[in-house]
Order: C-alpha cells, then sequence, then structure tokens
C-alpha cells in the first residue's frame, strides 16, 4: 500500500465481538528518512467500519412443534430460524412412557418461552433417563434455556455434552453452531473455528450455514491465516442466494486484498460491492473505499471523480468527511501543497474530532514541502500531544523526525535516541536507527555511522531499498576507515544480494578500488571489467575504463591499456581523465618506436593538462619529431619545451637541429641553436666551430671571432686546430684585425705544413694581403697553392681568386694565363661556378 493516511479511521472488521469489530489497522507505513523521494508518504484515508458487533446466534434445528416463518433477514445479520423444541399437547391415546411425560414437561415451559423452568425440568429429564431416546433434544434446548437466561456457562456444558455423546442427528448443526458462537464471544477463535466449519456443512438451512461460513471465516482472521480466511470470504463472495453475508464478505474480500498489497482486486471487490448492495451506508462506504484505492494505484482522475460522487450522496454519513481527506490526499499527492494547508487553515473547524489527527497530519505534511518548518514542526507536535494513542501520532513522530533530519537540526540525534528510548516496534527502531546513520554519514563522521549501519544489515524488517543502502554504506564506511577487508566483505554481500540494485556500478568500483589499494589487482580488474560489459550506461564505466587501463599499463600491457584509454575517449569525450588517456596512448605509441602516431595525442595531453603532462608530454613529442628528423616539428617543440626557460633541449637534439641548419643555408636558425648548446657544459668544440662559421656567414664578425676563440681553447690537435685557426683569421679579416688574422693564419700552416689545409692556409693568407690591398702579392700566393697541392676543390678555388687579385692589380695578362691554367685543369669546376648565378 503506497498510501497509508488516516490510519486510525480505517478499522475494517465487518462483524464479531470486540476483538474483531473493528479490524486493526496496520502501523503506520514509516517514510523514507533519506535520499530518494522526498514527498512524504500520507497514510491510507480512514474508514469506519459498518459492520454488527458480533454473530447473532441462527441455532437450526427441528423443532417438536410448528413456530412463525422466520423474518426476511436483513443484510450482515443472521436471521432467527423457527424456534426449535416447540410442542403441541394433544389428546392422545397411545400410551406414553415416563420419559415422553418428563420431555412433554420440559417442552411445555420451553415453547412458553419459560426458559428458567424449562432448564431444570430438562435437566431432570437427563438424570431420570440418561438412555432417553430424545437425550439429544433435550441437551440441546437445555442449552438453548441457559443460554436465553445468561447462564453461558451451564449452556456450554450442555452443547458441548451433545457433542461429546452425539457424533450424528439434526441437533449436532445448530448446538456447533451456538457453541462456536459462545466460543467467538470470549475471543476463543482456535475453538470456535473447528464448530464453525462443523455447524457450515450440517446446518440444512442455506441462510445458516452461511452464517457459519462467514463467521469461519472471522475466526481465520483472528488466527492470522489470512489466505484461508480470503478463500472462504471469496466463496461466499460468489453466493448470492440466500446468502445476507455476500456484501460483508466481498468487503472482507477486500480488505484482505488490500492488506497483502493486492490492491487492483481489492479494488474490483469495493465496485462490484457499490454497484450491488443495497444498503446504503454500505454503498457509501464502498464509493470512497473506490476512490481511496484508486489514489493507491494512481489513478488521481478516477479517484477524484469517484470521491466527488460519494460526496454528493453521502449527506451527513461519516463517509463524506472520508472522502473529503480523500480529496486533500489526492492534492497533496498531485504537488498542490498550497491548497492542502489552506484547507486545514481555512475549513479545520468543519473537520471532526475522529478526523482533526489525519486532517493535521495532512497539513504537517504540507507544510514541511512548503519550506514551513516551524509550522510543520508545532503540527506534528500537536498530534503528539492531543493523539498520543492514535496510529496517526506514530507517523507524526516519525515525520518529525523526518523534518529534523532534512533541516540538518542539531536536535536530530538527541530526538532519535528519545524515540528509541520509547522502545518502538522492530521497524520503526530500524528505520529510525537508519535515519540516524544517514545523518552521521552526512556529515562524513563514518565512525559513528558504521556500528549502526552494521546492526542494520541484521535487519528483518527494513525494506529491501533501504536495506540495501544500509549494506552499502556499511561498505562505504569501511573504506573511508581504511577497512579495506571488512568494506570489501560488505560490498560483496550487496553485490550478491542485490544484484539489480542502481547502485551496483558503483558498489563494484568502490571494491575494485580497494582491491586495487591491497595490491589485489587480478579481483580489480575483474570488477572493473565487469562494470565496462554490464553496465555500457553507468557513469562509473567512465572510471572503470579509467582505472583498467592504469592497471594494464602497469602490468605492461600497452595494447590492453591503450584499447581501453581509446575506449574511454570514445564513449566519454568530455571525461576529466581525458589528459591522462591522451598521454598514455601517446606514451605506448613512443615506446613501440610509433613517433608519427604518438605526436597528436601527446600533444592532447599537453594542452588539457600543463602542470601533470607538460614536460613529459613535450620531451617525448620533440623526441619524436627528432627521431622522424623533421626539422619544422622539432623547432617548434623546442620552442615550447624552452618558453618558460626551465627545460633543456637534449643537447644531441640541438646540435643535429644547428648543424642540418647550417647545411640548409638558415644560419640565423642555426645561431639561435647552436648558441643554446654552447652556454651549456654538455657542449662540444665542434658546437662553437659551427656557431663561429655561423656568425661569420652572417658577417656578424666580432661574434664570430668569440666563438672561434672559445673552440680553439678547447681543440689541442693539429688538425682541428688548424681548421679553428683559419676560421678564426677569416673572422679577423673581417674585423679588420690583419695582424691577428695573419697570426692565426701562421699558426695554422706552422700545424699543416702541407695538404688540405695547409692549401686553405694559403689561401686565408692571400685573403689577408688582399684585404690590405696587396693585390698582386695576394694573386701570386693564391697562384702558389696550385703549385704545392692538387685538390678538386682548394686548387681551383685558389685560382679563382688568383685570376681576380690580379685584375684588381690591373695585370690582366696574368689574369689570363691564370684563367687558362683554371679552365685546362679543372674544367667541371670552372663551368660549374661559370653556370653559377
Amino acid at each position: 500500500m503506497r498510501h497509508r493516511c488516516l490510519a486510525a479511521f480505517l478499522a475494517a472488521a465487518l462483524c464479531g465481538p470486540a476483538a474483531l469489530a473493528q479490524r486493526g489497522s496496520p502501523p503506520p507505513e514509516l517514510h523514507k528518512p533519506f535520499r530518494f523521494d522526498d514527498k512524504p508518504i500520507p497514510r491510507a484515508i480512514p474508514v469506519t467500519p459498518s459492520t454488527p458487533a458480533g454473530p447473532t446466534p441462527i441455532p437450526v434445528a427441528p423443532a417438536p412443534a410448528p413456530s412463525p416463518a422466520a423474518a426476511t433477514p436483513k443484510p450482515m445479520l443472521a436471521p432467527e430460524p423457527d424456534e426449535p423444541g416447540t410442542i403441541r399437547i394433544a389428546p392422545s391415546t397411545a400410551p406414553r412412557s415416563q420419559d415422553q411425560v418428563q420431555l412433554e414437561i420440559a417442552d411445555g415451559f420451553y415453547t412458553k418461552k419459560m426458559f428458567d423452568q424449562a432448564a431444570p425440568e430438562y435437566e431432570r429429564y437427563l438424570g431420570l433417563f440418561p438412555n432417553g431416546d430424545d437425550r439429544p433434544a433435550a441437551l440441546y434446548r437445555l442449552g438453548e434455556s441457559y443460554r436465553h437466561t445468561g447462564a453461558a456457562n451451564a449452556s456450554r456444558n450442555a452443547y458441548e455434552t451433545l457433542l461429546s455423546q452425539f457424533a450424528n442427528g439434526d441437533f449436532i448443526g445448530p448446538a456447533a453452531y451456538r457453541l462456536a458462537d459462545l466460543y467467538y464471544r470470549d475471543k476463543q477463535y482456535r475453538d470456535a473455528l473447528p464448530l464453525y466449519r462443523k455447524s457450515s456443512v450440517r446446518l440444512k438451512e442455506p441462510v445458516v450455514a452461511n452464517a457459519a461460513k462467514f463467521y469461519t471465516g472471522r475466526c481465520l482472521e483472528a488466527l492470522g491465516q489470512k489466505l484461508d480466511a480470503r478463500l472462504t470470504y471469496e466463496e461466499l463472495a460468489g453466493v448470492a442466494d440466500k446468502n445476507p453475508f455476500q456484501d460483508a464478505s466481498r468487503l472482507s474480500l477486500a480488505l484482505l486484498y488490500k492488506e497483502s498489497g493486492r490492491t487492483a482486486d481489492a479494488l474490483k471487490q469495493v465496485q462490484a460491492l457499490a454497484k450491488q448492495t443495497e444498503n446504503a451506508d454500505l454503498k457509501i462506504e464502498a464509493m470512497v473505499r473506490t476512490g481511496l484505492w484508486m489514489i493507491d494505484l494512481d489513478q488521481g482522475v478516477k479517484a477524484e471523480k469517484q470521491l466527488r460522487e460519494a460526496i454528493d450522496v453521502a449527506g451527513n454519513s461519516k463517509w463524506r468527511e472520508v472522502a473529503r481527506l480523500g480529496l486533500l490526499r489526492l492534492q497533496f499527492d498531485g504537488g498542490k501543497y498550497e491548497e492542502v494547508y489552506s484547507t486545514y487553515t481555512k475549513s479545520e473547524k468543519e473537520f471532526s474530532a475522529e478526523s482533526k489527527p489525519d486532517l493535521l497530519l495532512l497539513a504537517a505534511n504540507a507544510a514541511r514541502q512548503l519550506g514551513k518548518v516551524s509550522e510543520a514542526r508545532a503540527l506534528y507536535e500537536q498530534i503528539l500531544k492531543d493523539y498520543p494513542a492514535t496510529p496517526v501520532a506514530k507517523e507524526a513522530e516519525f515525520a518529525r523526525l523526518k523534518l529534523l533530519y532534512y533541516n540538518d537540526d542539531p536536535e536530530l540525534v538527541v530526538e532519535i535516541d528519545k524515540f528509541l528510548e520509547g522502545n518502538p516496534g522492530a521497524a520503526a527502531r530500524d528505520q529510525v536507527t537508519l535515519m540516524k546513520a544517514e545523518s552521521f554519514y552526512k556529515k562524513q563522521d563514518y565512525q559513528n555511522a558504521l556500528p549502526l549501519y552494521s546492526a542494520l544489515e541484521l535487519s528483518r524488517t527494513l525494506s529491501g531499498s533501504y536495506k540495501a543502502e544500509a549494506v552499502f554504506k556499511l561498505g562505504f564506511c569501511y573504506v573511508q576507515l581504511h577497512d579495506l577487508e571488512h568494506g570489501i566483505k560488505a560490498f560483496t554481500n550487496f553485490i550478491d544480494m542485490y544484484p539489480t540494485n542502481k547502485s551496483i556500478p558503483y558498489a563494484l568500483i568502490q571494491r575494485a578500488l580497494a582491491y586495487q589499494q591491497m595490491k589485489n589487482l587480478t579481483a580489480a580488474l575483474k570488477d572493473y571489467e565487469q562494470i565496462i560489459s554490464r553496465f555500457p550506461k553507468a557513469k562509473e564505466r567512465e572510471m572503470a575504463l579509467e582505472q583498467r587501463g592504469l592497471l594494464l599499463g602497469q602490468q605492461g600491457d600497452n595494447a590492453g591499456m591503450v584499447e581501453a584509454f581509446k575506449t574511454l575517449l570514445k564513449d566519454f569525450p568530455a571525461t576529466a581523465a581525458k589528459a591522462q588517456a591522451s598521454y598514455w596512448i601517446g606514451w605506448a605509441a613512443f615506446e613501440s618506436k610509433n613517433y608519427k602516431d604518438c605526436i597528436a595525442p601527446l600533444r592532447a595531453a599537453r594542452e588539457l593538462d600543463k602542470e601533470h603532462y607538460f614536460e613529459k608530454a613535450s620531451f617525448r613529442v620533440l623526441l619524436a619529431a627528432f627521431n622522424l628528423e623533421d626539422k619544422a616539428e622539432t623547432a617548434k617543440e623546442i620552442e615550447i619545451y624552452t618558453k618558460d626557460g626551465k627545460e633543456k633541449v637534449p643537447a644531441q637534439i640541438l646540435r643535429w637541429l644547428g648543424t642540418e641548419l647550417f647545411k640548409d643555408g638558415s644560419l640565423e636558425q642555426a645561431v639561435k641553436y647552436f648558441g643554446m648548446l654552447t652556454i651549456r657544459e654538455e657542449a662540444v668544440p665542434d658546437d662553437f666551430l659551427f656557431l663561429g662559421r655561423s656568425r661569420f656567414n652572417l658577417k656578424q664578425n666580432e661574434e664570430s671571432v668569440e666563438a672561434f676563440q672559445a673552440y680553439l681553447k678547447l681543440v689541442k690537435e693539429p688538425v682541428p686546430r688548424a681548421t679553428g685557426l683559419l676560421d678564426l683569421a677569416q673572422a679577423c679579416i673581417g674585423t679588420g684585425d690583419f695582424d691577428a688574422a695573419q697570426k692565426a693564419a701562421d699558426e695554422a700552416l706552422t700545424l699543416q705544413p702541407e695538404g688540405t689545409l695547409n692549401g686553405e692556409g694559403r689561401i686565408v693568407e692571400g685573403d689577408i694581403l688582399s684585404a690590405r690591398g696587396k693585390f698582386e702579392d695576394a694573386a701570386k700566393t693564391y697562384r702558389a697553392v696550385s703549385a704545392v697541392i692538387d685538390d678538386e676543390t682548394v686548387t681551383p678555388r685558389a685560382l679563382e681568386k688568383a685570376v681576380a687579385a690580379y685584375k684588381k692589380a690591373g695585370n690582366e695578362a696574368e689574369a689570363r694565363k691564370t684563367l687558362n691554367l683554371l679552365q685546362s685543369r679543372y674544367p667541371e669546376y670552372f663551368q660549374r661556378n661559370a653556370r653559377a648565378p
């Protein structure tokens, strides 16, 4: 039953003594104290039973004489049949025995309803004639006489004696019924039940037999045998002929269906009752119940129509008020809290004292939903004060705690403890304990929450969702308190006990992380894989993919890691782990020397999370570009990598890039990278040499002199040193320091008295003379190179310089002669240079 508002009004017994005159309403359903739907759950609308107080004794037995016809039975009441035991006394010629005479005397008083005089005469008969043929009749009428005079024990003794001494006969059924009635009135339902069953099959009159069946159902209910009671009522509800208990049976059947949660079946019965019954009060009750149960089945529109129809025909019936409360409940369920609260404030006096507690509860719940905390609390407390013994008070007490819970009231735990001191029922105790646990949990006080959840793990009363929540949070508390072993156990219990719970993916994540911390990577991977395969739409799948990738990478399964991270990026493009996933995808490609494919993901990681991945990703992108010999990308990455001035590019990369750029003629870029390199300890002599040459070619003569001098400080071997000296001499020429140039050239020639470098040194000497304006001497020096060395590169270059120097000296003859020598000895060089622009 979804709603249980106004339970005090919903007693359901249809007839019977005080014990069953009102069917005890089940305890009010406690509200959920935490996170699902915050909407309060109203109680079932109250109803008042319309049944008689108890069974009317209806013995049916052969009478000694005719009696007036039985009155037409009223609904719900058993008809009185002919009184058994009536005797006509008439002249008789047949001789009569003494036992017959004594029985006639007793019957005479019985027939005239002189029961106080009939009883001793029947006793005399039974005492004088223990084997008399009419003993069954005498015992029965003795019991009836005592019943009429109020001697219940004597009456019971007579019926019991009859039933114990005789198994068959016309008086067995009536006596069983009368004895059952006595037991029933004393609430001895276990003793009454077999007697009602016996009488229901022994009584010959259908009306009375149906009465016995009806009270059989009542006894079964009282004994908790609800299924058997329901079957009994189902049988009676289907019998229309001579059955004044059809309506009562149908209503009892409906109430049992409702109690067992079969609201749809219950609704069918009360709808049929509303159409068929001729009892006006019962018809109104059935109409109202129909509306209320339609609310429970979320048939709001139909329920409203039904309840308004009931109000129109109810007149002054108490059911009119019940229907009004039902309409208020509909408004509450529809979220019209303002209307509910307004009805209470404006129409409170229109409701009776009987329905006042239920009205107050609806108003309090509406106030709570409207955020009227103080008003709601005052109403709950009014219910507790004015109606402490009602079912509504129990629900109000819980709702008040719920109000404190949702408003984080500092008094909550103290109030819960007070509530628990009252020794509430198991269901209320467990739900309030859960609320207390939740209070600590919300404050992240896992130490105090844990023992409460642990106790609730054993609860037999918590509903599935509540208990599942308790077991889940027990595991979470253990994990937060670093008791991983117990945390894993609790999560395992949750997963096994509630396999369809919506929190299963989160429980698997928590368990996997706990396994991971305990180094049980196999178990952790298994949980992650469960989430990935079983819960494609769960948000936890994102973390599962991330952690699976990391674990596989940790285990050296780079292919599996990459597959996990690629799936993560595909299925969760906005994942917070995008940088991490991109990095490890790029990292794996780099490690497998797939330099081309590693660059894009590594750059993505760097852009997404510079703090964590800038240095690691940039370094690998730089190395990838270097290994791909992509000068442009390498230069770009060096620029990015060194932007903040904190990181150093590997020397070999700077050296390679500078050298390649020097070869390409990109001298300014070459100067940049050699300049970065030569300020570092990792610099080698050639770095200074290439820096100097780059600067020299850019006409940066003074800077080149510094570079060559730095080179010469580092080299001592003749060939490298001679090479550096010649470069230094050229740079000094550029600065106009001819003496320094000559000194460098002389030292180089000393170090290399012959060979290619000697030829280069002579050319430098010629360059010095030419720079001094001594073109004739310069030309001779150049020309002399051809006499000492025949090198395809050096010698023709020297002859070419000699031609130019002779021309500057005005010696055209020597210039032509030298040119002819160049053309004849080195035609390819001449042709190549002649074609050059």
